[in-house]
């Protein structure tokens, strides 16, 4: 063994070996980092290593067969034993080990530098990258990195539904989607993202997908340094459960470097792999970024995508939550009815509820269900919920949000909006509906900034947000030929949104052009048949055209349908009064009273029923069919309650959720002429206008005001100032 050693040592085989595991280190720390720069494939690093260790063996066989002189590479069998050379050829491989070695070290501590300033990053501000105020991170659009456009629905759904991993935890606020997406190819710096974002922290990354493979690329970067904290690249192979552990891990890497901590329900929740199918994945991806684009025809299509999802994979939780979201979407779009949409979301829900019990999208999506049904405390609670499950699932303080401002609990509905916005700070949605809650509290000027935010942030969702500009400008302004221009401009934005059809056309009754307002309230019929806003303008279209049979019918259609906002609720009570009025006027108080009993039982049946925002439009009418059934008593405590309610400050006289002139019907029915015309002429001296001739001139509620002059010359004015916005209409050409 020792002249083996010996033997060896002569013929450099040991210095060749020493020399070549040096150099192979060197070779791979270098390839290890052009992989990267390069984003070449990672297969290429793996080849070199197999082809370092298959070329060691070969370098010592020859090694120990030839020998390098002077002359060039000799065999050793034709050379003298005893010559110079190799000593020579050995103090050359010394120098070349030796300056590998340093090379080595030198990468070696380059290497030990950097990590060793990603690791002071976390705990030492005056070295290095500094520490993040806080556990926030805005996860920035993944660069689609294989360029195919086919892979932008993948790329982007990996990046949505690693969203929706970060927002369960609840120690880490992070940014929803709608807000980060506008910064997609975006050549803003970090710091300056940050900033609008509200964070401390920023994670960007890509996404490759080629053939069977998948790489992510990530970085989390702090704001304000735009140094890195961590980053990582992964390859797998294409499987959609490696797509859940790769985000399962960029999750639980984000939790640590910013030491934030996970329970272990937020841990198991989001180590869950919702399916292994990639192509019902693939069709998930799909279905919601059409929700996303919130387009009514979108709506249609998403379906069919979380259908086909649900094809592949029957045990998908994620895509049956989906499939009943875009069944809401469409009866709010006018595509399903009522009854549709409860009888095929409730069976989506309650498959992907069996599935998974920590689902806060399903537990959110339960309580729009819930809501939609009229069970305020139970939405309200399943809300809570999924807020706790996902404390970042900014779509739950929307919909819990809608719901305040429906149960008249505005002030706590403008919270909610606010925390929402806080996650979801360029939400047009949020947005919007911060607008709407603003709106009711009479803060107009707010109101309409929101609304304007709302459409600058996403022009694809700005229908609504003209729609909502175009109501203030009628209902609280009194700017009416301008709001013509707006809601026009809804309907160029989104044809299928039949809310901007209905409310065109109740405007344009306002303004006396009942000819044009048919046709739209018709379009929107046709839309949506069976929904509740177009056949309450049908109603009130067919009762001032006095088509009567015909309004008494629309009208009677809609008392059984469960409204879920103020303004449905308001048309529908406003069909309400035409059935009162009709049953009045022939003197059918039994009919009459059978309505109310029917539709608001509390108030016929209670003694001293509470008096909401949901009700009390109701209640001054039942007053007035109480004093014809000689019930004094109770009439007097519905008006007397109705009118606290509304001089109490929770609602304004103006806007589409005011109370318009229901002051001045109560001083009217309680036979005080005086206060009824005092209010009158603060009404229309503040620009009130909205439902003006439903309400005014052929309302019962107003008999004893009739033949009074003052009256009469309030009605004759306020018919001179629609007319002149009715010219203005005609010329209104923007919005």
């Amino acid at each position: 063994m020792t002249s083996l050693f010996e033997e060896l040592k002569r013929r450099n085989v040991i210095r060749v070996g020493a020399a070549y595991v040096v150099a192979s280190w060197v070779l791979l720390q270098i390839a290890d980092v052009l992989i990267g720069m390069l984003e070449i494939p990672a297969w290429i690093g793996k080849l070199l290593v197999v082809l370092l260790i298959l070329g060691f063996p070969l370098a010592l066989i020859v090694a120990w067969a030839f020998e390098m002189t002077p002359e060039g590479l000799k065999s050793e069998a034709d050379l003298d034993p005893n010559r110079a050379s190799t000593s020579v050829t050995a103090r050359k491989l010394d120098i070349i080990t030796i300056v590998m070695v340093l090379a080595a070290l030198v990468v070696f501590a380059a290497d030990r530098w950097q990590m060793s300033g990603r690791e002071e990053s976390l705990t030492e501000p005056s070295r290095g990258v500094a520490v993040p105020l806080d556990s926030s991170v805005a996860v920035l659009p993944f660069d689609n990195i294989s360029r195919d456009a086919e892979n932008d629905p993948f790329t982007l759904g990996i990046h949505q539904d690693l969203l929706t991993q970060i927002s369960k935890i609840g120690s880490i606020k992070t940014i929803s989607r709608a807000s980060v997406m506008r910064y997609q190819n975006s050549e803003i710096p970090i710091p300056q993202i940050a900033a609008q974002l509200g964070v401390s922290t920023v994670l960007e990354g890509g996404v490759q997908r080629s053939g069977d493979r998948v790489r992510v690329n990530v970085a989390l970067i702090d704001a304000r340094s735009s140094g890195r904290l961590w980053s990582e690249q992964y390859d797998r192979q294409l499987t959609a459960a490696n797509v859940f552990v790769i985000q399962s891990d960029i999750v639980k890497a984000i939790a640590e470097a910013l030491q934030a901590t996970l329970s272990s329900a937020e841990e198991d929740s989001i180590e869950k792999i919702p399916t292994e199918n990639l192509e019902a994945l693939e069709f998930y991806f799909l279905g919601r970024e059409r929700i996303e684009s919130r387009n009514t025809a979108a709506f249609l299509e998403a379906t069919e995508y979380f259908k086909k999802a649900i094809e592949l994979d029957p045990e998908f939780a994620l895509a049956y939550v989906g499939l009943a979201d875009s069944y809401q979407f469409q009866m709010d779009a006018g595509s399903l009815t009522r009854d549709e949409m409860f009888a095929k979301s409730g069976k989506a829900l309650g498959k992907a509820l069996v599935l998974d019990r920590e689902s806060g999208a399903a537990f959110n999506s339960l309580g729009g269900l819930k809501w939609t049904a009229g069970d305020y405390p139970a939405a309200e609670q399943l809300f809570r919920k999924a807020i706790a499950l996902s404390p970042n699932y900014s779509t739950a303080y929307l919909w819990y949000g809608l719901l305040l401002v429906d149960w008249g609990r505005v002030p706590e509905a403008i919270s909610v909006f606010q925390d929402g916005i806080e996650r979801d700070p360029l939400s047009p949605q949020l947005a919007e509906s911060l607008g709407y809650a603003l709106e009711l509290e009479g803060r107009f000027d707010e109101s309409l900034a929101k609304y304007r935010q709302s459409m600058k942030i996403n022009t694809t969702f700005s229908s609504s947000s003209y729609m909502s500009i175009g109501n203030v400008y009628w209902m609280a302004m009194g700017r009416m030929g301008e709001a013509v221009a707006c809601h026009k401009k809804s309907i160029d934005l989104d044809p299928g949104y039949r809310l901007s059809r209905v409310y065109l056309g109740l405007l344009l009754m306002d303004l006396g052009d009942v000819s044009p307002a048919e046709e739209w309230i018709s379009s929107a019929q046709e839309i949506a048949p069976d929904s509740l806003e177009p056949r309450s303008a049908r109603a009130l279209l067919d009762w001032r055209r006095g088509r009567i049979p015909a309004a008494l019918e629309n009208a009677a259609a809609t008392q059984d349908v469960n409204p879920y906002f103020q303004e449905a609720r308001m048309l529908q009570t406003m069909n309400l009064t035409i059935l009162r009025n009709q049953e009045l006027r022939d003197g059918d108080i039994a009919d009459a009273l059978a309505l109310y009993e029917k539709a608001y039982p509390s108030l016929v049946q209670e003694v001293q029923p509470r008096i909401d925002s949901r009700n009390f439009r109701a209640a001054i009418d039942l007053a007035q069919v109480l004093r014809r059934a000689g019930n004094d008593k109770q009439a007097d405590y519905l008006l007397d309650q109705s009118l606290a309610f509304i001089t109490a400050g929770s609602l304004t006289r103006l806007g589409l959720g005011g109370y318009g002139i229901a002051d001045v019907h109560i001083h009217a029915l309680r036979g005080d002429d005086r206060r009824a015309l005092d209010a009158l002429r603060q009404a229309i001296d503040t620009k009130w206008r909205g439902f003006w001739w439903f309400y005014l001139k052929d309302n019962p509620n107003l008999e004893s005001l009739r033949d009074n002059s003052g009256f009469r010359s309030m009605v004759s004015e306020l018919e001179s100032l629609v007319a002149a916005e009715q010219k203005k209409a005609e010329h209104a050409e923007s919005c």
